[in-house]
């Protein structure tokens, strides 16, 4: 839904499709997993109003190693379709403009429980994402009143790598730098500057806008977690204070 709704999907117009890949069913720990999935699926698509159109599921996908029988791990796609109202206001996410804000929408939240980057440690963690409902939803629909009244110049979901790789990709695609202040950052509880990086908390996007749109483009998401934390800027880095101090500097090609 988030990406849906960056690329300027209406998510009152969306519908979702899902895809089970599981192991042995006659497990009970697997048909278990299996049975909880299939509730949060129904349970999230009653909250954000989306309907399942269809789906598929793979069952009983077993393999041997070493003579043993072993199940793949317990897999769920959801894919989300949407129709755009109008193509024209629909933002890419690279950056536009130097000077243009950098906003981030959502709270980070000490989740980095199943993150990428953990996976650079081999840590898995237990504090994974957890998602608010109604809180999602909100954001949804006010990030694409903002998108259809064109105040979003660049809008990039905040997912695998958290805030750290969105606003790099960022930069990438528009081979524009940027400046960011972590202090800035709304978060909830205290978190290290790297939790504050690569959390994958939900319901977060970056967003660029314009100085000219500032205003009205924070009426028009009032209601939801916000904070302006920086700026685009001409040169092809990222630079990322802390307390005023740099922590960070990058070029795009280390990037």
């Amino acid at each position: 839904m988030r990406n849906s709704v960056a690329c300027g999907g209406n998510p009152n117009k969306a519908a979702i499709l899902d895809n089970f890949s599981w192991g042995d069913v006659n497990n009970p720990k697997i048909l278990g997993e299996l049975v909880r999935t299939s509730y949060g699926c129904y349970d999230t698509a009653v909250a954000l109003k989306v309907p399942f159109i269809s789906g598929k599921d793979s069952l009983n996908n077993v393999f041997s190693l070493k003579g043993k029988k072993k199940s793949i791990l317990s897999t769920l796609l959801i894919s989300c379709v949407s129709i755009c109202d109008d193509v024209t206001k629909s933002p890419s996410s690279n950056f536009k403009q130097a000077r243009n804000l950098i906003y981030i929408i959502g709270k980070t939240k000490k989740e980095m429980g199943g993150s990428h980057y953990f996976k650079l440690f081999n840590r898995t963690g237990n504090a994974v994402p957890e998602l608010d409902f109604k809180q999602s939803y909100k954001t949804l629909k006010k990030i694409h009143r903002a998108i259809k009244k064109g105040y979003v110049s660049a809008i990039h979901d905040c997912s695998e790598g958290g805030i750290g790789v969105a606003i790099s990709e960022m930069i990438i695609g528009g081979r524009l730098g940027a400046v960011m202040y972590l202090e800035k950052i709304i978060r909830e509880g205290n978190l290290r500057d790297d939790e504050l990086l690569f959390s994958e908390s939900n319901s977060r996007f970056i967003v660029e806008i314009p100085e000219k749109r500032r205003k009205a483009f924070e009426n028009c998401i009032k209601g939801i977690p916000y904070a302006p934390i920086g700026e685009v800027q001409y040169s092809k880095k990222l630079t990322i204070y802390t307390k005023k101090k740099k922590a960070v500097e990058l070029d795009i090609d280390t990037i």
